[in-house]
């Protein structure tokens, strides 16, 4: 069933009928009475009248069957040459659940690309793009390159996009201000001298919004700014219940994470990512987080289960964040196998910091396993590298616990170098078994073995809220070794 969707910009031309030529039927002033398209000579049409100006504003067009394009070159629907040259579409496209497969953009250059080039003030509705193949353009998605106040929702896109562009996604390229719900992405993507790759969206900026999406695939980037399995940067945006399982390998880049490269004023609930990160500069200070690169966003009940790992000095990495900045994340946790740096690491956050304002995590922790290949790195730790605050700003990490293996020379919860407020935390160590045997903490946050952590009665003597009505933490049957979790969440039930 279509959805109503009213846009106010939205005009019908004069001379709309005479638009009818060469399309399968309709007037396409309803959607009852939407213009046909059921072969590949009027996907062409189409694109044809937009480049040439027509943006076909409200009217509604409905793909009939599956259209294979047979390995031809495609030229995108619309345009945009930055900053002010564009030619767009701006009317409803329902696919129908029917797919566009089988074509190639080349060589866009300084045009976006996609099997849409740019759209504003448009709908992209239940279309499927497949089998596709993109080289080069500023902006690339496979469904869109450039999204501008527009809705696409249940798309699929499935195919690959090698390119220099300055935004790549599987679904859309950027997003400003434009919706992005229940939609998904299978591409793999090698990408470089740009600014952002997403496994669904490069760029989300101007208060975009993503809903109930996911994305799958590679995203293999180098010499960009930021890489992620689902956004390579978000700017001013929502997202809900989202979930990446792409891998990311971030070369020479600047930040790199499991669910998005960085996060920037930006509010991401209830959102996983479960690929690993392998991100490596030895000339940049970039941070890697098996979540999200950088953050100074709001992250509340996300969850990281991939590897991370960030080659060269600079920066910072963490199995869920590698650099936190003015952020406030509750509620979330990392549990992947391991989190190694020749930098600042920790089990849960690479760093965290804030000159002014301020930096909050609470009810958080960290199953991972932390290292470095540096083994005189003083400033890790298995829940946090470390901590900085101004003068004039606040800092606080509250009710957290790190639970996994460190390495030996690192430290058990945070390093002695870390400034702010570490209350009601603890770290685990296990005198008889080896596990963070002999280790201390540079901040002397309080250890507990394997077997109090097991013991709910230490945790509310703490403070920790285990009996209110909201309460954080509970304990679950089947959980090996015994440990509390978080309220709401699923359960990794063994390390």
């Amino acid at each position: 069933m279509m959805k109503e969707f009213t846009y106010e910009k939205w005009i019908i031309p004069q001379n709309a009928d005479a638009r009818r030529i060469n399309f399968g039927g309709g007037d396409g002033r309803s959607f009852a009475s939407a213009y046909r398209i059921s072969d590949r000579s009027q996907m062409m049409k189409l694109a044809e009248d937009v480049n040439n100006g027509i943006s076909y504003s409200g009217f509604y067009f409905c793909l009939d069957c599956d259209i294979d394009m047979e390995g031809m070159e495609w030229t995108p629907i619309g345009y945009c040459i930055r900053p002010y040259e564009k030619r767009e579409f701006s009317g409803i496209f329902y696919g129908g659940g029917y797919a566009v497969r089988n074509f190639s953009v080349e060589n866009q250059g300084n045009r976006s690309a996609g099997l849409f080039g740019y759209v504003e003030y448009a709908v992209i509705q239940n279309l499927k793009v497949m089998d596709f193949i993109i080289h080069n353009g500023i902006d690339v998605g496979g469904v869109i390159g450039n999204s501008e106040t527009s809705t696409i929702t249940d798309c699929y896109a499935e195919g690959r996009i090698e390119s220099g562009s300055a935004n790549a996604g599987g679904i859309v390229g950027i997003a400003s201000n434009s919706r992005v719900e229940n939609s998904a992405s299978s591409v793999l993507m090698n990408v470089n001298q740009g600014h952002t790759a997403g496994g669904l969206c490069g760029l989300a900026q101007s208060n975009s919004r993503f809903v109930n999406c996911e994305s799958r695939g590679k995203v293999a980037a180098k010499n960009m700014a930021g890489a992620g399995g689902f956004v390579g940067s978000i700017k001013d945006c929502t997202v809900e219940n989202c979930h990446a399982k792409a891998g990311v390998i971030c070369l020479e880049c600047g930040n790199a994470g499991g669910f998005g490269g960085s996060g920037r004023n930006c509010t991401i609930d209830l959102c996983t990512a479960s690929g690993d990160v392998h991100a490596g500069s030895e000339e940049m200070s970039s941070s890697a987080g098996g979540f999200i690169g950088f953050t100074n966003g709001v992250l509340t009940r996300c969850i990281a289960s991939g590897s991370v790992r960030k080659d060269g000095d600079y920066g910072a990495a963490g199995g869920f964040a590698g650099d936190v900045s003015r952020a406030s994340i509750y509620w979330c946790y990392s549990c992947g196998r391991s989190v190694a740096s020749e930098g600042r690491v920790g089990g849960f956050a690479g760093m965290a910091h804030c000159n002014e304002g301020s930096t909050n995590i609470e009810n958080c922790y960290t199953l991972n396993e932390v290292s470095s290949f540096n083994e005189k790195m003083t400033k890790a730790g298995g829940f946090i590298g470390e901590m900085k605050r101004g003068a004039n700003a606040n800092a606080a990490i509250t009710t957290c616990y790190s639970f996994g293996n460190v390495s030996a020379n690192f430290n058990g919860f945070t390093s002695a170098q870390s400034t702010g407020n570490i209350l009601d935390c603890v770290w685990r160590r296990d005198d008889g078994g080896g596990i963070n045997q002999y280790m201390t903490d540079g901040r002397d946050v309080p250890n507990l073995s394997t077997e109090q952590f097991g013991d709910e009665s230490i945790f509310i003597g703490m403070g920790w809220n285990f009996v209110d009505e909201d309460n954080a933490w509970y304990y679950v049957n089947g959980i090996n070794p015994r440990r509390p979790h978080l309220n709401g969440l699923p359960v990794i039930l063994a390390l």
